[in-house]
């Protein structure tokens, strides 16, 4: 999950479609927390040419001595267990200030449930009136407990699905992108029969991986460096359906994607082949 979660976050910053906030959701034992870690250190890094910050630049150095200008963490003290509503105005305060390194800035708190309802409140205000230069990143274990306006007004990036993306084999991903051909360009196979035919093959697996192709897909429009792809083996295949597809219908399905994992992470139990159809449905 850690891979695929920081890839689609960076796809998403290369192509400038980044959302402001984002609630990242998991159990304790999951690696949300690395992944916002990596995340951050990698906005601010001045070289992103690379799958993973350089850690030499200037920003990546401040950044892992915890004395970077451009980030902010806020998180709960041994002596205190909730987020305190003096750190939210801190935080009111630092996103509204002038990025001192390059033009972006970033925010991490958790754990975000140990928020009470007037320190929720007053970062509440702050997501309903975004700085477009600042991500900011909450990292919860029980998004239930968390404000619903908090949540609409928020990304969410689920760790609590099961990706199984190590078992994503570049045979299958050939498949997916084949298929994707075929329906996008070639037009010789319908939505429907796509989904009847990926639900028979892969039941259990087909929404990750066809999440973890279609960011692969994304990324490679947008960068030069195939060592950051997962599947630069897929290259040429992937560029000839680049060459075919505009973006924004490749935007669109990934959004609907975003979407049915919202669903899931609600605890909702949506049926899987309508999700697809509206998936790939233009």
């Amino acid at each position: 999950m850690k891979n695929l979660a920081l890839a689609k976050l960076q796809a998403l910053s290369l192509s400038n479609s980044l959302p402001h906030a984002w609630i990242f959701v998991g159990p304790e034992s999951c690696d949300k927390l690395e992944v916002a870690q990596q995340f951050s250190q990698w906005l601010l890094c001045s070289n992103q040419d690379a799958a993973l910050a350089c850690g030499e630049c200037k920003q990546c150095k401040l950044f892992l001595a915890g004395n970077h200008p451009d980030f902010r963490k806020i998180t709960t003290q041994p002596d205190n267990h909730s987020i305190l509503l003096e750190d939210i105005n801190s935080f009111s305060e630092f996103i509204y200030s002038k990025a001192q390194f390059g033009t972006r800035k970033v925010v991490l708190l958790y754990p975000a449930e140990r928020m009470n309802r007037q320190v929720a409140n007053a970062l509440l205000k702050n997501l309903e009136e975004p700085c477009v230069d600042t991500t900011i990143l909450l990292l919860t274990t029980h998004i239930d407990l968390l404000l619903t306006t908090i949540v609409s007004r928020c990304q969410i990036l689920n760790f609590g699905l099961n990706y199984n993306s190590a078992l994503v084999g570049e045979q299958e991903a050939q498949e997916i992108i084949l298929d994707l051909h075929n329906l996008l360009v070639t037009k010789s196979v319908t939505a429907l029969q796509l989904v009847d035919k990926w639900i028979k093959q892969w039941p259990n697996e087909v929404l990750y991986w066809f999440e973890l192709v279609l960011s692969d897909l994304i990324r490679c429009r947008y960068t030069q460096d195939r060592k950051l792809l997962k599947y630069d083996n897929l290259y040429s295949e992937q560029t000839a359906l680049n060459n075919n597809v505009e973006a924004s219908r490749l935007w669109t399905m990934l959004t609907n994607i975003k979407q049915a994992q919202q669903w899931f992470g609600t605890n909702s139990r949506p049926n899987l082949q309508l999700i697809l159809e509206n998936i790939i449905l233009p």
